[in-house]
C-alpha cells in the first residue's frame, strides 16, 4: 500500500514537473555534422507509448535550456525565464507536436523498460537540426540574434557602417615607400584585395592615393616616416585598416601564393579578424592572388563584421586624449565647478556616466594630459539618435563649458582630443 502510495506521489509530482517543462538532462553529444547534432538521451514516461516522445522532447530541450557539452560553448540558447515568456511557442513545440519538424531521425537503443518505480525508461539517438532549431527561435523572437548571424546590411542598418583602407605589410624597420617602391608582389596584392572588397559591396578607402596625397600636401606633422606613417592611417579616414601580406612561390608554369590578412581598428589597433589563404595553380600571379584571397574574402569578412555587430549592443570604442593649451595656465588638478573637483576628475565622472555601463580605461595622467583609451560609447543618445565619435566629443566638451572650463575639441578617426584653452 505505501509503495503504491508512493508511485502515485511520484506520478503526480514527476506530471506537474513535466507540464512545466521539466525533461530529463541525461543528454549526450555524440557527433556534430554540419547542421544537425546527434545525441544520446534517456528520459522515463508513466506510459510506454510516451518514452520515446519524452526522450526526443527532452533532447531539445536540454539544448534549449541547459546546453550541450560540445555543441558550441555548451551554453543554453536561453535561460529559463524565456518559457514562460514564450509559452505559446512552447506549447506548440513540446504538446502539439511541433518538435518533430526538427528531428531527422530517433532511434531507440533498446526497447522502453519499466525501472524500479515502475516508469518506463528508453534511451534514444536523436539527430537534431540544430541550425533549423536555431533559426526558428529567433524568427519567433525566442532568442536574440548572435553576433556571428549579423549580416553586413544589419550592420550599415544599425548605424556601424565602417570603411576599410588596405594597406601592405610591413616589418618594423620598414616604411610603406619602402614597401610600395620595392615589393610589387605587396602592391599587386593589396589592389587585388581592395578590388574583391569592392566587388562584395565593402567600402574602401584607396591607400596609395591616400598616401600620394599625403606626401604632395605634406599635411601632416611626423617626426619620422615612421610617425608619418603611422599618422596617415589615423588621418586616412577609414574605421579599419587591413594589412595584406603575401609570399610567392614559382615553379614551371606557374606557382603558389600564401596569403595573410589582418584587421584592425583604426582608433585602437585592437585585432579585429585574421586569416591565411594557400592558394597554387599554373596560372599567373594575378590569378595567384585573386584565387587566395576569393577562398577568404568572405570568411574575414565575417569575422569583420561580427566584431563590429557586437558594437551595436556593447558600443564603439574612442580614445579621449586631454591636453592643456600652451598658453593656458590650468592644469588638470585645478579645481572648478560648484563642486570643487579637479578637470580630471569631472572628466572621468562624466565618461562614466555617459559610457556603455561606465566603461572606460585611464591609460595614464599627468597634471597637463590625460588618456582613456577603450573608451565605450552607445551608438544612440539618451533621445535614441544616433551618436558617433564627433556626437560623443561635442557632448563633452559644451559639459566642460558648463562647469567653466574653455576648450576645443577636434576629432581623428575614432580618438577625440580635447584642449583646455584657459
Amino acid at each position: 500500500m505505501k509503495r503504491t502510495i508512493f508511485i502515485l506521489l511520484f506520478f503526480a509530482v514527476w506530471c506537474g514537473a513535466m507540464a512545466q517543462g521539466e525533461f530529463s538532462r541525461d543528454v549526450t553529444l555524440l557527433s556534430v555534422q554540419g547542421p544537425v547534432i546527434v545525441v544520446r538521451s534517456t528520459a522515463v514516461s508513466p506510459e510506454k507509448k510516451l518514452a520515446v516522445p519524452t526522450a526526443v522532447k527532452s533532447a531539445i530541450d536540454t539544448y534549449i535550456f541547459s546546453g550541450i557539452d560540445g555543441v558550441g560553448d555548451g551554453k543554453p540558447v536561453v535561460d529559463e525565464s524565456a518559457r514562460q515568456e514564450n509559452s505559446y511557442y512552447f506549447d506548440r513545440l513540446y504538446n502539439q507536436n511541433r518538435y518533430a519538424v526538427f528531428v531527422k531521425s530517433a532511434v531507440e537503443q533498446d526497447k522502453p523498460k519499466k525501472n524500479s518505480l515502475g516508469l518506463w525508461e528508453v534511451t534514444v539517438t536523436v539527430t537534431i537540426y540544430r541550425d533549423a532549431l536555431d533559426r526558428d527561435l529567433l524568427q519567433s523572437k525566442v532568442r536574440k540574434q548572435k553576433t556571428s548571424e549579423v549580416t553586413p546590411e544589419e550592420v550599415a542598418e544599425s548605424g556601424v557602417n565602417p570603411t576599410i583602407m588596405v594597406v601592405p605589410y610591413k616589418n618594423d624597420y620598414e616604411t610603406y615607400r619602402d614597401v610600395l617602391t620595392r615589393d610589387s608582389d605587396k602592391r599587386i596584392a593589396v589592389g587585388k584585395v581592395q578590388e574583391e572588397f569592392n566587388d562584395i559591396g565593402v567600402e574602401t578607402v584607396d591607400f596609395e592615393a591616400k598616401y600620394d596625397a599625403a606626401l604632395r600636401a605634406n599635411e601632416m606633422e611626423y617626426d619620422s616616416a615612421d610617425s608619418f606613417d603611422s599618422q596617415l592611417i589615423k588621418n586616412s579616414g577609414a574605421d579599419i585598416f587591413v594589412s595584406v601580406d603575401i609570399v610567392k612561390q614559382v615553379f614551371q608554369g606557374g606557382g603558389s601564393v600564401a596569403l595573410t590578412l589582418k584587421a584592425y581598428q583604426t582608433s585602437t589597433g585592437k585585432l579585429l579578424s585574421s586569416k591565411t589563404s594557400n592558394f597554387s595553380g599554373r596560372v599567373t600571379f594575378d590569378r595567384l592572388c585573386v584565387g587566395a584571397i576569393h577562398k577568404v574574402a568572405k570568411e574575414f569578412l565575417a569575422g569583420v563584421v561580427e566584431s563590429l555587430a557586437k558594437d551595436i549592443t556593447r558600443g564603439s570604442t574612442v580614445v579621449i586624449r586631454v591636453g592643456i593649451d600652451g598658453e593656458s595656465y590650468k592644469s588638470l588638478d585645478d579645481e572648478v565647478g560648484n563642486e570643487e573637483f579637479g578637470i580630471s576628475d569631472y572628466i572621468r565622472s562624466w565618461v562614466r556616466k555617459n559610457a556603455v555601463n561606465g566603461r572606460f580605461h585611464q591609460q595614464g595622467r599627468t597634471s597637463t594630459s590625460m588618456i582613456l583609451d577603450q573608451v565605450q560609447i552607445p551608438n544612440t543618445n539618451k533621445a535614441g539618435e544616433p551618436q558617433d565619435a564627433n556626437d560623443f566629443a561635442v557632448r563633452l566638451s559644451r559639459y566642460l563649458r558648463k562647469i567653466g572650463v574653455n576648450n576645443s575639441s577636434r576629432l581623428d578617426g575614432n580618438t577625440i582630443y580635447i584642449s583646455i584653452t584657459d
